[in-house]
């Protein structure tokens, strides 16, 4: 009954601080999203309940790294506080090891991990979908704003247009090209030096005030005669219902967020009998390119290889050497090219298959930090006490540092196939599981992690 008590206690200590680590680090992540789609949805005049929609998908990602992010602090500061108060050593004094405190906490942090297990398996791919889905339809909202300098946009449907200038402000734009995409004729193409662009928002037009260019059309495809080129001086094009309203769209194709573990391991499975059969090609293209060889060389033993197949005599199939020599080295030559080509295919899908299981194991492994962090917090935290509180939060974002950025550099790695991805997305969690094994040990032992003593006289040692 006594531990029962005990444990619903400390759990009452993290709640507060788990939700105000919480609500800190959501705080900074909308921060971040505000800063960077800000001007997206001023410049797009997007209405207030999409803006909304938008922002509530996005928090779908966010939560999958906030949740596991807060257990550190929430562990530092619960057991922080309860060190500073003799807590701690109370509950020592009355036979309870450090390793029974942290139960009721590990416990919280392995059903934390399962719930986010499946949150990364079932929510959070829908809401990335969601999400993609609704940042490429408001992409699409305003032409203006989605031709760019330099890049070729085809946002219009029906036209692709090139500008070399662009000057948001005034609408000026400079060197335009727009090809007009006529459905089973040849397009018309419109060139000019400069000239101002500008949406028309009651007659839901993007209008095009071209200066010094030309017109190329051909009205008959198929009379040449037809082709004539117009120059101008001054030329209006009124491009009709260009839309800005919101016209929702649902893609079925997902990207590797946009899928649960069992989706990608369908994927590598359809990749891997993919490679099997590109292999399996490969093979017989290189064994009829040596049977065509030895054939060249002696018909005979050709014949003997396919099993008769092959018609005619050995006579019938001998030419002169020199045609032979060259034939050869022309058909080896495009047997390799060919044996390349279906090697980058292979060198590809391998590249997806990487990518995937990084994807599939990011899903375990991040929510399986919450166990981690709760073991590496406590002692951290009973370590330092009140005074070390402010240390305690400094290790704390010390090893948030180094777990993302293992994190990180073990995915680019993977995708880069120089390490597996169960080793590059589970690294980071072996090491600081490593470290907080010994931590724990060492507190629970009362003895030093590190012994700054021996530390010191080995450095008098070396200056002598």
């Amino acid at each position: 009954m006594k531990t029962h008590i005990l444990d619903r206690y400390i759990l009452k200590n993290h709640i507060g601080p788990y939700l105000f680590g919480l609500s800190i680090i959501t705080f900074v992540f909308i921060m971040d999203f505000i800063f960077k789609y800000l001007d997206l949805f001023i410049g797009k005049g997007v209405d207030f309940f999409v803006v909304l929609e938008f922002f509530v998908l996005s928090l779908g990602h966010m939560f999958a790294l906030i949740i596991p992010m807060a257990v550190m602090p929430a562990t530092l500061m619960a057991f922080g506080q309860l060190a500073a108060e003799n807590e701690i050593t109370a509950m020592k004094a009355s036979g309870i090891s450090l390793y029974r405190m942290i139960v009721p906490v590990l416990a919280a942090a392995v059903i934390l991990s399962a719930a986010l297990v499946y949150y990364n398996n079932f929510v959070l791919p829908e809401s990335n979908h969601r999400l993609m889905n609704l940042m490429i339809d408001i992409g699409k909202m305003k032409p203006t704003l989605e031709i760019k300098e330099n890049i070729v946009s085809d946002a219009i449907k029906g036209y692709t247009i090139l500008v070399r200038e662009k000057n948001d402000r005034t609408g000026e734009i400079r060197d335009v090209q727009i090809r007009e995409n006529k459905p089973g004729g040849v397009p018309t193409f419109i060139i000019a030096a400069g000239g101002r662009m500008s949406f028309m928002e009651q007659e839901n037009v993007l209008r095009f005030e071209l200066e010094d260019g030309e017109i190329h059309e051909m009205p008959d495809p198929n009379d040449i005669t037809t082709y004539r080129r117009t120059s101008f001086k001054n030329f209006v094009l009124n491009i009709q219902d260009t839309d800005r309203t919101l016209q929702r769209s649902d893609r079925t194709h997902r990207g590797d967020r946009e899928m649960s573990a069992r989706m990608m391991s369908e994927k590598i499975a359809e990749i891997r009998e993919n490679i099997a059969s590109v292999e399996e090609y490969m093979h017989q293209t290189a064994a009829k390119q040596y049977v065509d060889k030895l054939e060249s060389i002696e018909p005979e033993a050709a014949d003997l290889l396919n099993d008769g197949d092959r018609p005619g005599s050995p006579e019938t199939n001998l030419k002169p050497l020199a045609d032979r020599g060259a034939a050869a080295k022309d058909a080896e030559l495009r047997v390799m090219q060919l044996l390349e080509n279906e090697i980058h295919i292979i060198e590809s899908n391998t590249s997806q298959i990487y990518r995937y299981g990084v994807e599939i194991h990011k899903k375990y492994s991040i929510p399986f930090s919450c166990i981690i962090f709760v073991l590496l917090g406590a002692p951290l935290a009973i370590r330092s006490g009140k005074k070390g509180m402010t240390m305690s939060i400094g290790f704390s974002i010390l090893f948030f540092l180094v777990y993302y950025i293992f994190l990180i550099g073990g995915e680019k790695l993977a995708d880069r196939r120089f390490v597996v991805p169960w080793l590059s997305m589970w690294l980071p969690n072996i090491v600081l599981m490593a470290a907080a094994i010994v931590l724990l040990h060492n507190t629970v032992r009362e003895a030093t992690t590190i012994n700054w003593e021996r530390v010191n006289i080995l450095k008098r040692l070396k200056r002598r």
